[in-house]
């Protein structure tokens, strides 16, 4: 059985069926969401992409903090993709929403919100088997800097959630503006993430356990559920720890937390835990 199609139904948590919500109700409801924030909705246009992106500023300040959503919806049943990956729950998004920093962005992935198969170069191994390949981490650096002139400011930290964290990651590797990195429920060894699962390997994809030594001197906290069970604790010890050579990663487990449920409640007290090196 495929487990993105698997996962997905434990996300949602219909144990009958994947009842799934069409994209114009996924995307009213994170406008909703959106709104409620006060955060003005952008374009942002890469090379190759579009990604639609969220920004809550009051003037200009040093830091814009950056949420990157999930993979969203990746396989609508076994075995058939996704014509759409807008998630069902952002969860990025709703962290966002609640961050009462003065300057805060939230990124979707390549192709969520914009339509799918039919935005521009949109075709579905960008949300499956190539959703951390080159060229999504490419267009994500773009959109980061766009969002960073919007803002005004000078340096970024960034939010992941799930495989927003992984591509978090993939990005700060090639960055020097970003002052620290934070993950939540994210893979950080995809190699390790497919082989506990039994599936095939990503193929396309860029693994950001394969170049920690990028990330050894980046501040990072790495968030993971203790009820998890999509990215269990133990799938990211070995890369956690090859990210802290330096002393300057923390893996944190969260009570209670599971992959998608248990962070928006947890948030406002993890958000004042600043990275930083020991």
């Amino acid at each position: 059985m495929n487990l993105h199609f698997v996962f997905t139904c434990l996300l949602v948590s219909l144990l009958a069926a994947c009842a799934i919500a069409d994209p114009a109700e996924r995307k009213a409801g994170a406008d909703g969401i959106a709104a409620e924030a006060r955060m003005t909705p952008l374009t942002l246009e890469t090379p190759l992409l579009d990604l639609h992106a969220r920004i809550r500023t009051a003037g200009k300040h040093g830091t814009l903090v950056v949420y990157i959503e999930g993979d969203g919806l990746a396989w609508k049943r076994t075995s058939e993709r996704s014509d759409d990956p807008t998630p069902l729950n952002p969860v990025a998004l709703r962290l966002a929403a609640v961050d009462p920093s003065p300057a805060v962005a939230w990124l979707a992935r390549p192709c969520q919100f914009t339509g799918g198969l039919t935005a521009r170069n949109c075709n579905s191994d960008l949300w499956t088997n190539a959703r951390y390949s080159e060229t999504v981490i490419a267009a994500i650096g773009e959109a980061l800097d766009q969002l960073r002139a919007e803002s005004g400011a000078t340096k970024l930290a960034l939010v992941g959630y799930s495989g927003g964290g992984t591509v978090a990651a993939l990005a700060a590797m090639r960055r020097t503006d970003i002052v620290w990195l934070k993950t939540v429920a994210s893979p950080l060894d995809t190699e390790a993430f497919t082989s506990f699962h039994k599936v095939s390997p990503l193929e396309g994809s860029l693994n950001p356990a394969d170049d920690a030594a990028s990330l050894t001197r980046l501040p990072q906290i790495h968030y993971v559920g203790e009820n998890d069970r999509i990215v269990p604790p133990e799938i990211n010890r070995a890369a956690a720890a090859q990210f802290d050579a330096a002393g300057c990663a923390e893996l944190r487990v969260v009570t209670s937390a599971a992959h998608d449920d248990g962070w928006r409640d947890a948030w406002p007290a993890l958000l004042r835990e600043t990275p930083a090196c020991r």
